[in-house]
């Protein structure tokens, strides 16, 4: 494993490349503890024990992006539930730059921050938080899908290559990175109600039947938006009910 110069990072952001990591999301929460700064990407070529949301095996091969952004008190504790879907923003800005103006709108966000390309999984996000002496850190982990992807049995995935946009993973970087400062700044300095609105203008299943996949029951309603702090909204017969964590399922084609 050895460092590499070379990816270059918005003003008040680094970047450290690596060639072979287990996990970057692991990696960034080490440098947290041996007293990096906050902004600091941790990129790499390939992930020997990349991992998705629940444990789920995320599959790590050359050629795509592999990548994790660690930051040390991003926002007050309450608002932290937001950060998932400023998150989904920015890479959906990333992706829709990668892409021409007329397959953007085959972009969506999947609630609350997977990235689909005509209803198929382009990009994988994984964000966890630690608590330390010196406040949260929070690691935010992006892998996005350029030239392979994933065989899934939950969902279907495609990559950039695929849909006929192939994007070399520095580049992609360069997009996420310029994405994701603009998009912080935003919720940070801003409202986030904006935010909610711009995530929902991007957003798939809005006004139809979903299927929610929580940890102990499964729930079929009407996705009816966000709440004010980001969590679904899901009308059923028990009435509207508002969800923080689950995997969405969608009814319809």
């Amino acid at each position: 494993m050895s460092d590499e110069p070379g990816l270059i990072c918005p003003a008040g952001f680094t970047a450290l490349h690596l060639d072979a990591v287990g996990s970057t999301n692991a990696e960034a929460f080490d440098r947290a503890r041996q007293g990096a700064a906050s902004g600091l990407w941790v990129v790499a070529r390939r992930q020997t024990a990349g991992r998705g949301r629940r444990g789920r095996v995320w599959t790590s091969e050359p050629g795509n992006l592999y990548s994790s952004l660690m930051l040390r008190n991003p926002a007050e504790e309450a608002r932290l539930g937001e950060l998932p879907l400023v998150v989904a923003l920015a890479v959906h800005d990333a992706l829709a730059a990668a892409l021409p103006p007329f397959a953007r709108g085959d972009l969506a966000i999947k609630w609350p921050n997977d990235i689909l390309y005509s209803g198929a999984k382009l990009c994988g996000i994984l964000i966890e938080a630690i608590a330390t002496p010196k406040g949260r850190v929070v690691v935010v982990g992006i892998g996005v899908n350029c030239i392979h992807h994933p065989e899934v049995a939950l969902y279907s995935a495609t990559d950039l290559a695929e849909v006929g946009y192939p994007t070399e993973p520095e580049a992609m970087f360069a997009l996420l990175a310029d994405a994701m400062a603009r998009r912080l700044t935003e919720w940070q300095t801003g409202r986030f109600a904006n935010l909610r609105e711009a995530w929902l203008s991007r957003a798939r299943g809005v006004g139809e039947a979903i299927t929610v996949r929580l940890p102990t029951r499964e729930v079929t309603g009407i996705f009816s938006g966000l709440d004010d702090d980001g969590r679904l909204l899901l009308r059923h017969d028990g009435g509207l009910e508002s969800i923080s964590a689950g995997d969405v399922f969608f009814n319809t084609p």
